[in-house]
């Protein structure tokens, strides 16, 4: 961080002035009469300012990976991505809320009547399903698959850096139009 040279200057300024000296000072003479020019070099932009932070999140590989533990039911391969707790929401139901891993796990069994195979919604579904009730439920940035069904089952995954800390389930997308 670089602080403002009138800042420093003040500073000092303000920690001088209630100097005084202990000694009078010494009479000039022919070799210190001369004023030494002192210079200081400007810092390279380039070496003060810090890297940038590179966000951390999941990549292409894990929501592949995600998608695949939905389509092929083995949803135990979620467990390393999901926060403890995490927020397990069933469309049109009373469950859940904040549960453990497993718990979600297990709730994963209501897709159980799914027809694959899976993939992500247009974008003209995602912004009805954005537009409807559910709407908290698809932030921006969420990973959003859907089944082949005529009336498909929805999951939605919010993350937040490198895990899933919600995830929402529709029995059908007729759940979730506005």
């Amino acid at each position: 961080m670089r602080i403002p040279r009138a800042a420093i200057a003040a500073v000092l300024l303000l920690t001088l002035a209630g100097c005084t000296p202990e000694a009078p000072e010494p009479e000039p003479t022919e070799s210190s009469a001369k004023p030494v020019e002192t210079i200081t070099p400007t810092p390279d932009p380039e070496e003060t300012t810090e890297a940038p932070v590179v966000p951390v999140g999941l990549d292409a590989s894990d929501y592949e990976n995600l998608h695949d533990s939905i389509a092929s039911g083995n949803t135990v391969a979620l467990e390393g991505y999901l926060s403890n707790p995490v927020n397990f929401i069933i469309a049109a139901s009373e469950c859940c809320g904040p549960v453990t891993p497993l718990e979600a796990i297990s709730g994963l069994d209501y897709l159980s009547a799914a027809v694959g195979p899976w993939a992500e919604p247009s974008a003209a579904q995602l912004a009805q399903y954005r537009a409807g009730f559910y709407v908290d439920y698809f932030p921006t940035g969420a990973y959003v698959i859907q089944s082949s069904d005529a009336d498909p089952y929805v999951v939605s995954f919010q993350t937040t850096g490198e895990q899933v800390t919600g995830l929402f389930i529709a029995g059908g997308a007729t759940l979730l139009q506005p």
